[in-house]
């Protein structure tokens, strides 16, 4: 079956369309991947910064015991 050069210009603007649609779609997913992931990371941060203040309480209520029986 041979296909006119109108009928080859439409099939690949079908195509284009479609590979258009599929990319935005696939992009639309790897955003809301990526969003997912970047709150996680936040959300790990925040947690390492609320035990490293824990940590540093920790240590000077150690030092002002220490001082205290020294």
């Amino acid at each position: 079956m041979t296909f006119t050069e109108d009928e080859l210009r439409g099939l690949r603007l079908l195509l284009r369309e479609e590979l258009q649609s599929e990319l935005g779609s696939l992009r639309s997913d790897v955003d809301k991947r990526f969003d997912e992931i970047a709150k996680q990371i936040d959300g790990l941060y925040r947690r390492d910064e609320k035990r490293e203040q824990e940590y540093l309480a920790i240590r000077e209520q150690n030092r002002r015991l220490e001082a205290k029986f020294a």
